[in-house]
């Protein structure tokens, strides 16, 4: 996995959680909103992180200076991305909640 090497950490603006990566010389993140979801037929409830923003430019150009990336790499990258941004803030989250829990 590309994204192993990079510090994360996540913070809270608002309505916004925001997923940082960084190393010693490149920075990027992922901007999530959390949206409370009622069903039309049924009147279930669900909470859902949606992606917002993502800039994850400086991570990608390190990732690729130290490992150049193939075309059909790029595809993988993005979905690395989305996925361990979503792993790494809803590991946050759970953490959050057994704290205050």
């Amino acid at each position: 996995m590309y994204l192993n090497n990079f510090r994360t950490d996540v913070t809270r603006h608002g309505d916004d959680y925001i997923v940082n990566y960084e190393s010693d010389d490149s920075y990027g993140h992922c901007i999530y909103k959390q949206l409370d979801l009622t069903g039309s037929k049924k009147p279930i409830r669900q909470s859902v992180m949606l992606l917002t923003h993502c800039q994850m430019g400086g991570i990608i150009d390190n990732i690729n200076k130290k490992s150049p990336l193939g075309e059909g790499d790029h595809d993988n990258l993005s979905k690395e991305i989305r996925e361990h941004s979503l792993s790494t803030l809803t590991s946050w989250l759970e953490g959050q909640i057994e704290d205050n829990g």
